[in-house]
């Protein structure tokens, strides 16, 4: 008897190519990492799982991923941030630069205080330092929420005389620091998208109309710190902008400690990366922080 040969084709191959497609689909039609969904979720499934040689497999996948904030976190005016089920927050800074008329200052060597409430505990400290401190690209916090828990934000800054000025909050009453989402409006007395004054660090985050240009699960926090007078040009939430992103899954920072204890960059409980060293915050799990 002739055996038919069988093709080892592992279905799961196969699944992850059709999706690494239409991942190269989605960035082909937005040149923005930072406006393109969040990774999808859901069940993969495929029948059967060896097939003869020149045949294909049945593929069944139920994809599910949130595409907008609110299916996954309330903002509560002015900025409150209250999800509901278990997320992720990633906080990254985007920029500093304060100002607030002393004679003399400058925004590039006045240095800011950013500060993260969580569940409306005590403000722990995220970034200390001026406009040269700023790396956008570092993830200042990560944090696992289950519903309804909170997230709140604040700032401050130092005078030239080294006094701390006032620090103002998502709870102040008087609107100095708000949290905005896609498609919002910074709420200045003016478009702040045509100001001669805008921060280079926050253009890439307006669109030409003025609107807030971010990912679908992201929030810009924007801080005026500077000024209390509203009708003062100057009043312009630009003095300290951070970004909260959302997520469902958790965004490795990069210690290589997750609750399963693998991770593709440093495997085995903080032990055994590529280089062989022991892992120095193998204490460390990303995924209960």
């Amino acid at each position: 008897m002739k055996a038919i040969p069988l093709a080892a084709s592992s279905a799961a191959v196969i699944v992850m190519s059709a999706l690494l497609s239409t991942h190269s689909l989605a960035n082909n039609g937005n040149s923005s990492a930072s406006t393109i969904p969040a990774t999808p979720v859901g069940v993969l499934s495929a029948s059967p799982t060896v097939v003869q040689t020149g045949m294909k497999p049945t593929l069944n996948w139920n994809i599910m991923y949130p595409c907008k904030l609110s299916d996954l976190v309330t903002v509560s005016p002015p900025g409150t941030l209250i999800p509901n089920q278990t997320v992720y927050a990633t906080v990254q800074i985007v920029g500093t630069g304060v100002t607030s008329g002393d004679p003399g200052q400058n925004a590039n060597s006045t240095f800011s205080d950013a500060r993260v409430s969580f569940n409306g505990g005590t403000y722990q400290q995220l970034f200390y330092g001026n406009s040269t401190s700023v790396n956008p690209a570092s993830k200042l916090y990560v944090k696992k929420l289950t519903a309804n828990e909170t997230l709140d934000f604040g700032g401050r800054y130092v005078y030239n005389n080294g006094s701390w000025s006032p620090f103002f909050t998502t709870k102040s009453a008087n609107l100095q620091v708000v949290a905005l989402v896609n498609g919002d409006v910074p709420p200045t007395r003016y478009p702040i998208h045509q100001s001669a004054t805008l921060a280079n660090y926050l253009k890439p985050y307006l669109d030409a109309s003025g609107k807030v240009n971010i990912g679908p699960l992201s929030v810009l926090v924007l801080m005026e710190l500077g000024q209390t007078n509203r009708y003062q040009t100057s009043f312009d939430f630009q003095d300290q902008v951070l970004l909260v992103t959302f997520g469902t899954k958790h965004p490795n920072n990069g210690h290589g400690n997750n609750l399963d204890g693998v991770d593709s960059s440093n495997p085995g409980q903080g032990r055994g990366g590529p280089n062989g060293a022991v892992d120095p915050s193998g204490g460390i799990d990303d995924e209960r922080r």
